[in-house]
C-alpha cells in the first residue's frame, strides 16, 4: 500500500502538535516505548492538560507514524521496540532531493545512526524538520539548523512511500 498524501499531511499535524508542547515533551531512551499504546486523543488531552512525554527520537518518530495509520518504520508491527538502527535497515535509502516529502526520515550518522528527523516541510536542499533530543527539546526547524547541532555526521534520506 502507498503512503498517501493525508496520511504525511497527518505526520506534519501530529509534529505540529508536538512542537506546540515541546516543554512537555522530555527526552529520555527507554524500551519498550512508553507511549507504544497513547491514541492521539490521550496524546492531546495530556499535552492540552498540561502533562508530559518522555521520549527518544526514534520513538517520537514510531509514535507519529503510528498514530498516523501507517505501519512501523522499524518494521516490528510496533512491539514497543526499535530504534535508528532498525529504521536504517527496515526502510530504502534515496539520494535525490525531488524524493522528500512529508515524512521523509532522515537520519544522522553512519549505522546505527546518531539521530533521526523528519520532513514535515519538503523544501529542496533545506526542508522544515521535526526534531526531537539532538538539543533537548522538540522543534520545527530548518535542516540546516539541525545540521548545525550534527556537525559533519552524513545524513541519510529513508522512504517512507510503501509504509
Amino acid at each position: 500500500m502507498r503512503t498517501t498524501q493525508t496520511e504525511r499531511n497527518h505526520l506534519a499535524r501530529i509534529a505540529r502538535m508536538l512542537n506546540e508542547y515541546a516543554r512537555q515533551v522530555y527526552w529520555a531512551e527507554v524500551r519498550p516505548m512508553s507511549t507504544a499504546r497513547l491514541t492521539e486523543s490521550q496524546l492531546d488531552q495530556r499535552l492540552r492538560g498540561g502533562g508530559r512525554i518522555t521520549m527518544d527520537c526514534s520513538e517520537s518518530i514510531t509514535l507519529m507514524f503510528r498514530l498516523a495509520g501507517l505501519r512501523d518504520p522499524n518494521g516490528l508491527e510496533y512491539d514497543g521496540e526499535g530504534w535508528t538502527g532498525t529504521m536504517l535497515t527496515h526502510l530504502p535509502h534515496f539520494t535525490d532531493w525531488n524524493e522528500v516529502h512529508e515524512g521523509t526520515l532522515i537520519v544522522f550518522g553512519d549505522y546505527p545512526g546518531n539521530h533521526v528527523v523528519m520532513v514535515t516541510t519538503p523544501n529542496k536542499g533545506n526542508p522544515l524538520v521535526y526534531s526531537h533530543g539532538s538539543h533537548a527539546r522538540s522543534a520545527i526547524w530548518s535542516l540546516s539548523q539541525e545540521r548545525e547541532y550534527q556537525g559533519d555526521r552524513p545524513m541519510t534520506f529513508l522512504a517512507i512511500a510503501d509504509l
